[in-house]
């Protein structure tokens, strides 16, 4: 965090314009939101998409939020999203052959194409979608710098090149709670049994990205 920032417990909320998609009740992360955006200015999106793609090495955000540490780990003061779902439903997505496209482009020769599997398989998957007013996530942070990050932050979760969630806008309000953002989320084992906190046990990504194993810990998830 840069010198002269101004750290307080606060509250930020994303106002949904339609259902979003998460595949977990701890997704979708607030410092997960934050790091894409902000690696995205400092870098480019062509960068971060290498990055996406396994192309380049892991490069950390320095982000808007205190930390909280324990032993060789840190993360970022930030809750897992509090969330009233009105109503869950799972929609499809179809993918099939484009025999259109194929009579245009595909060699005159072809007799054949595969599509039980490769790249023209046939499928069907279904996202479950979460219809909410809104998605709120307590952190210890900058406002300032954290309302200036989501300005541009028009979606989030999966599918948003579907229309998926769509924010109308972020709310970033200076009247959070402190121990809500600090553990009301994945906590590292020796952590959370230190402050008494107590829950399934499960391997997590305890800062972005997620998904790298190096940051993957066995924690105690919020109820």
């Amino acid at each position: 965090m840069g010198r002269g920032a101004t750290v307080e417990p606060l509250i930020i909320t994303a106002h949904m314009g339609n259902a979003y998609s998460a595949a977990d009740p701890w997704s979708p992360s607030i410092d997960g939101i934050l790091a894409y955006w902000a690696l995205r200015e400092q870098h480019g999106e062509e960068w971060l998409a290498l990055g996406m793609a396994g192309h380049r090495e892991i490069v950390e955000a320095e982000l808007p939020l205190a930390r909280d540490e324990h032993g060789d780990w840190w993360w970022w003061q930030c809750s897992s999203p509090l969330v009233e779902v009105e109503r869950r439903f799972v929609q499809f997505h179809h993918r099939r052959f484009d025999d259109l496209a194929a009579a245009t482009y595909l060699p005159e020769r072809t007799k054949k194409i595969l599509t039980a599997g490769g790249p023209y398989k046939t499928s069907r998957t279904g996202k479950t979608r979460h219809l909410t007013h809104e998605i709120v996530w307590h952190v210890v942070g900058d406002a300032a710098e954290i309302e200036r990050l989501l300005r541009r932050c028009h979606s989030i979760g999966f599918g948003h090149s579907r229309g998926y969630g769509q924010v109308r806008g972020w709310m970033v309000a200076a009247d959070g709670d402190a121990d809500i953002a600090r553990f009301h989320r994945p906590l590292p084992e020796g952590f959370a049994s230190q402050h008494g906190i107590v829950g399934s046990v499960m391997r997590w990504g305890i800062r972005p990205p997620g998904r790298h194993p190096a940051f993957q810990a066995m924690c105690v998830m919020p109820a």
